[in-house]
This record gives structure tokens, C-alpha cells and sequence, in this order.
């Protein structure tokens, strides 16, 4: 089990204060089934994507889309429209955007979107609606049943396919924007070139192969355990995909996870049990990731003591990795392989804030 603090800590990569726990970014790491997102076929009204609150029915190509949440506003961008609105989420710089979504737009489309002002509870209705939206888009967020209605009443509402803060994988994502912007096969083409990406990256990285890892995030003071992450995470699959192998503690990880969480915690007493060759992490700061690998028992597991671990405590750096998008990958994927690269000759990486 996390500790407390741990928990916390989790908290802050998902954005919200007060989703359940760990990044989510990440991203949350729930692997979910693709979204329903047939034609309707008997009509030619348009497309009705089935999701967790019911069914939408998008009528006709939509041009002006606000993209809420994490991940949504790099796909829509991706496909051909800029966002009419985003919100300002976790990892964002002074601009209140992530920097790799701002040198899209700004390139793709000469402006960024509106930042939809804060709103202390939920969705800001007043803000989205002033923006005159024909969809809104959702997939990565906790818009509740009620808060759906009340965002349907504006426009078509696509919120999350299963649960909240469970975007699926990237590439599902990626399709089920693609099917409400009747873009399915840009979104095809998109999944295709960024799955490309990554093979030509790992066949560029051969010493990865048969290599072990452990994905965590760094100890606040105090903590007894270290936050880990579980297969289905995202950023577990990216480092897999690259060729590397999950720990053979695996097994034990889902066995001491709560319910559905995509996280767990591994006590210090029973840390070098847990084999790694490399271990990945995102920390809160540089000084809590300098604690965290100068800490008596972390310090002397096999991938600390080798300096075989790559540490992001620049936000944008872990959003880009735990919230993985047709975007976001391009803008980390390059500096990832080579700093896993690096922490495999025992060059380590703990990044600036």
C-alpha cells in the first residue's frame, strides 16, 4: 500500500486534487476496451460514440471543439482543428499550455486556444458555453452524470468510455476523437506514424532488449515505501514497447494493489527483492529525487547503486510521459530513449524542475 504522503503525491500528476490517486497522467494506466463508436446505420444524421453516461450523437463535422482534460487537446490538434477552449492542466508552462501543444498550434494554426478560467467545482458551464462549442470533448477527466447533462445542453458531450480518468490507451484515445470529428482516418494514419515512432526508436536501441525496469515516482520524507507503477500504466507500455521487459516483481506489484488502481507501493524492507536493471521515475522535485536515490536502503538497490535510473522532475517532461498522445510522444520519446540509453552505462538522468 502507498503511504499516505505517497498518495498525495500520485494525486498531483493526474492534475486534479482530487482524483483517487497516482498520475494518472498518467495518465491513468487502466487498459480499457475500445469505445463504441459505430456508424449509426440507419441514419445519416451523423455518429454516436457510446460511452459511460450513454450515447452521443455527433449530427455533422464539428468545428468548434472544446477539448477538456488532458490528452483531448493534443488530438484535436492533431487532426485538424484547433480547440476553441482548453483547460490549463498539470505539466502546462508560464503560458498555461503544454509546450509541445503550443508549438503545434501556434505553427499548425497561428494562435492558441482560449484557456477556460478555472472553475472551483467541476467544469466551467458559463466559460464553455460563451465559447459556443458544436462538441465537447472529455475523454481524460471525472465529468460526473450530472455534470454531463448540463455540458450536453450546451453541445454534444463526449466524457470518458468506461471510467472516470480513464482515457484508455493512447491509441484508442486517439481513435475515438478520431471517430467524433469524422476523422477516422486521419486518426488511423496518426496511430500508424506514431507507432512507427516508437518501433523505429527501439530498433535504434537494441541494448534495450531482454533489459528489466520498474516504473515509480520518488519518496516525499518520511515515506517507507516506493511508489510503483503496474503493467497496464502507460508509461510501462511505452518503455515496454521500446523493448525493454517489466520487472519479474510484477505479479507481486497487482497482488498488493487496491482495486483497480494501476499503482502500488513496495515496502524498503522488501525493496531488493525486486529486480530491475533500470528504474524510471517522475519526482516532485529534484531534491526529493536526490532524497529518494541517496536514501539508505534505495540507494544500494541494484539500478540506484549502478546509476541506472532516469528521473523527470520537470512537469512537462512527466506529463509528456505519463499522458502519452500522437504529440506528446514526439516531443519526449527522442529524450527518453536516450536517457534510458545513458542509465544503462550507469550515466544517470535526475532532471531540473
Amino acid at each position: 500500500m502507498l503511504h499516505a504522503s505517497a498518495r498525495s503525491r500520485t494525486r498531483r500528476l493526474s492534475g486534479v486534487a482530487a482524483l483517487i490517486a497516482a498520475a494518472a497522467i498518467a495518465l491513468t494506466g487502466c487498459t480499457a476496451p475500445a469505445a463504441d463508436t459505430e456508424q449509426d446505420p440507419g441514419a445519416a444524421t451523423g455518429v454516436t460514440i457510446e460511452h459511460a453516461h450513454g450515447t452521443t450523437v455527433i449530427p455533422e463535422k464539428p468545428k468548434r471543439i472544446v477539448a477538456l482534460g488532458w490528452m483531448t487537446p493534443d488530438i484535436v490538434a492533431a487532426l485538424g482543428e484547433n480547440p476553441v477552449g482548453i483547460e490549463e492542466v498539470w505539466g502546462a508552462d508560464e503560458s498555461g499550455y503544454l509546450p509541445w501543444f503550443n508549438e503545434y498550434v501556434t505553427e499548425q494554426y497561428g494562435e492558441t486556444p482560449e484557456i477556460i478560467p478555472y472553475a472551483k467545482e467541476g467544469p466551467n458551464f458559463e466559460g464553455i458555453k460563451a465559447l459556443k462549442p458544436d462538441l465537447i470533448l472529455g475523454l481524460y477527466t471525472g465529468i460526473t452524470d450530472v455534470e454531463y447533462e448540463r455540458l450536453s445542453e450546451i453541445a454534444p458531450t463526449v466524457p470518458y468510455i468506461n471510467g472516470p480518468w480513464d482515457p484508455s490507451t493512447w491509441e484508442e484515445m486517439t481513435r475515438t476523437v478520431g471517430k467524433a470529428m469524422w476523422e477516422e482516418e486521419r486518426a488511423e494514419e496518426l496511430v500508424t506514424e506514431t507507432e512507427e515512432l516508437v518501433s523505429s526508436l527501439a530498433e535504434a536501441h537494441p541494448e534495450f532488449s531482454g533489459k528489466t525496469f520498474v516504473w515509480g515516482l520518488t519518496m516525499p520524507e518520511g515515506s517507507t515505501d516506493l511508489g510503483v507503477y503496474l503493467d497496464y500504466d502507460p508509461r510501462v507500455r511505452i518503455t515496454e514497447s521500446l523493448g525493454f521487459t517489466s520487472t519479474s516483481a510484477m505479479d507481486s506489484f497487482h497482488q498488493s494493489a487496491e482495486g483497480d488502481n494501476w499503482y502500488t507501493g513496495v515496502s524498503l524492507e522488501k525493496l531488493y527483492d525486486v529486480e530491475a536493471d533500470v528504474f524510471a521515475a517522475w519526482g516532485a522535485s529534484k531534491a526529493e529525487a536526490t532524497a529518494t536515490v541517496e536514501n539508505k536502503i534505495v540507494s544500494k538497490w541494484n539500478p540506484i547503486a549502478n546509476g541506472a535510473y532516469v528521473i523527470y522532475n520537470n512537469q512537462a517532461e512527466a506529463a509528456a510521459i505519463s499522458s502519452p498522445t500522437v504529440l506528446s510522444l514526439q516531443y519526449i520519446l527522442p529524450k527518453y530513449v536516450e536517457d534510458l540509453s545513458a542509465a544503462l552505462q550507469g550515466k544517470p538522468t535526475n532532471s531540473n524542475e
